[in-house]
């Protein structure tokens, strides 16, 4: 019993690690995501200025880069959130698991008292009779 229930720890952990990297990962995605907003709304401002049409041209392909990449990060976070919660899913499973693994272990024990202190009784009962017997 005690090793399965340090074998659900273990999982446990396992799970509770991968739920951290994977919300550092979705930060980080979050974090490259504001840094290409900016940089697009950076664009469009300067797309307000005097410039030739070679400029304008190259500052046109530059915010349409922008919004394809703005895209697919989207996409990448919408991913990486659809990945935490499959995991956030699982550290929750685990979690149940590592309870009722600990409330067996609990019972057992409970268990284990209660025999322990029936065959002490029955010993104590069997030396009172043997007393009894004697006298």
């Amino acid at each position: 019993m005690e090793k399965i229930l340090e074998l659900r720890e273990i999982k446990e952990k396992n799970v509770m690690e991968e739920f951290a990297l994977s919300q550092n990962e979705l930060l980080h995605q979050e974090l490259i995501l504001t840094r290409l907003n900016n940089q697009y709304e950076s664009a469009k401002e300067k797309g307000l200025e005097v410039m030739d049409i070679y400029e304008l041209r190259q500052h046109d392909l530059y915010k349409h880069s922008l919004e394809d990449r703005i895209e697919k990060q989207e996409e990448l976070i919408k991913l990486q959130n659809d990945e935490l919660e499959k995991i956030r899913l699982d550290l929750v499973d685990a979690q149940k698991e590592r309870k009722i693994m600990e409330n067996l272990k609990e019972k057992d024990f409970d268990t284990y008292k209660e025999n322990v202190k029936s065959l002490e009784q029955k010993e104590l009962d069997e030396m009172a009779i043997l007393r009894f017997n004697k006298a």
